[in-house]
């Protein structure tokens, strides 16, 4: 009987022992997507441990998955209660500045608000931007996309997302169209658009002809409008302000010269958002104005001169990082948006970066599916799933996983097979995803 069991038992040692890892090769097997192109790092947030990995250590393009990551150092500088302020002073001179805070959400209605407590006999108004840089691009960004609004440029000056709207209006059969834009900036266009049976617009930006020149071309069936960034968010930001004034009938024909704030000047209003407002923009809408502008607001509370730089931003990051001994020699960040190509993240990173016990607050700020930028996409994951994603030359995705054994992990997909089908990618993202749910 002994000799029976001890048979047994040794059979039974000599069995594979289950490993989530089968399940998980079995899935990236049978996709159309390149094993060396695949990134993964799955992460019990109880016990801290790597349940599973493919490539962790491997350096990827992680695309706006990085936003979590810049997200969390600047918010944990801020802090919950931090609001982005664009605020109006008044001295006994009857002169007034206007105090930037690079608020990314500023409207023209904001401002509007803000100028129409200006009085007529306004002896000078003054514009104190000195909170960030004057740097309104994005180290690495591509000047190939200067007409993409989802990359516009950012700057103290932000104001309506640093986006005009034009409208291509048609005419008759063959006729020139009708260019209208709905905010006054002055963009130059050689309209090459004419009245035709379809809508096949194009626009390239000709800066090397004329400054902010545009031309378009293409014909257009129906009212066709394109979102298209400022050049110069100093300038469309003075430009609207004047308008306003005009507007408003108050007669001031100086200029916007810039003054620091000192305690001459008494505040007498303010526009804000708060933090949860920013947040959404940036882990939910995906926006890159928020990203960056807030990165380096959180900058210049660090900063010596209180102007705050993407470089004084790194360094925020890199300590915040070090303070959860998270190795950050393995990473390479440029800018706050996951823009630029020359980002580099590691899945381990990333995952490690999620599952860290000070950032588990991510978990109820990102995006459940159903919703921001997983509005359609794995809709019965809904309460389950909470992740941020990013689709730029790249497809990645990390974030939470409540699984139904009623553990949760932090995960990070990195996938750069540019190559395959954007399809494709996000079906292995999906059957991942659902492995983890389904198997952990």
């Amino acid at each position: 009987m002994l000799k029976i069991i001890l048979s047994l038992f040794f059979a039974l040692s000599i069995l594979p022992a289950f490993s989530a890892n089968a399940d998980f090769n079995k899935v990236i097997a049978e996709s159309n997507i390149k094993k060396s192109d695949i990134s993964i790092s799955i992460i019990d947030i109880d016990s801290g441990k790597e349940v599973y990995q493919l490539h962790s250590k491997r350096k990827f393009y992680p695309g706006a998955v990085q936003k979590i990551i810049t997200y969390r150092a600047a918010e944990n500088v801020l802090g919950d209660d931090y609001r982005f302020k664009t605020v109006l002073y008044k001295n006994a001179n009857n002169e007034y500045l206007i105090k930037l805070g690079a608020d990314p959400l500023l409207t023209g209605d904001n401002l509007k608000t803000l100028a129409t407590k200006i009085q007529p006999n306004a002896k000078a108004i003054y514009i104190d931007d000195s909170i960030i840089d004057s740097e309104e691009w994005g180290s690495g960004w591509n000047e190939e996309d200067n007409l993409n609004p989802a990359l516009a440029k950012f700057s103290a000056y932000n104001l309506d997302g640093n986006i005009v709207k034009v409208s291509f209006v048609p005419t008759t059969e063959g006729a020139p169209v009708t260019i209208a834009q709905d905010k006054f900036y002055p963009l130059s266009f050689i309209n090459e658009v004419v009245t035709g049976d379809e809508n096949k617009l194009n626009l390239t930006r000709k800066n090397y002809i004329a400054p902010d020149m545009i031309i378009a071309s293409g014909e257009v069936d129906t009212l066709v409008s394109r979102y298209i960034p400022v050049p110069n968010t100093k300038r469309y930001f003075k430009l609207s302000l004047e308008r306003i004034l005009n507007d408003s009938k108050i007669d001031y024909s100086g200029v916007y010269r810039f003054k620091k704030l000192s305690p001459e000047f008494k505040e007498i209003a303010i526009i804000s958002h708060g933090m949860a407002d920013v947040q959404n923009a940036i882990l939910k809408r995906n926006n890159n104005i928020a990203s960056e502008s807030m990165f380096k607001v959180a900058a210049s509370k660090k900063a010596v001169n209180g102007i705050g730089t993407f470089d004084e931003g790194l360094a925020i990051l890199i300590e915040y990082c070090n303070s959860l001994r998270l190795k950050t020699d393995d990473i390479k960040i440029v800018d706050a948006s996951g823009v630029s190509e020359d980002n580099l993240l590691t899945a381990e990173f990333t995952a490690s970066f999620l599952a860290n016990p000070a950032n588990i607050c991510l978990k109820s700020l990102l995006p459940t599916a159903g919703e921001g930028t997983l509005a359609n996409r794995m809709n019965y994951m809904t309460g389950k799933l909470y992740a941020k994603t990013g689709l730029i030359k790249t497809n990645s995705i990390a974030g939470y996983v409540d699984a139904k054994s009623g553990k949760t992990y932090a995960f990070c997909i990195l996938i750069n097979d540019n190559e395959a089908k954007n399809a494709d990618k996000k079906m292995l993202e999906e059957y991942l995803i659902r492995e983890i749910f389904t198997k952990l």
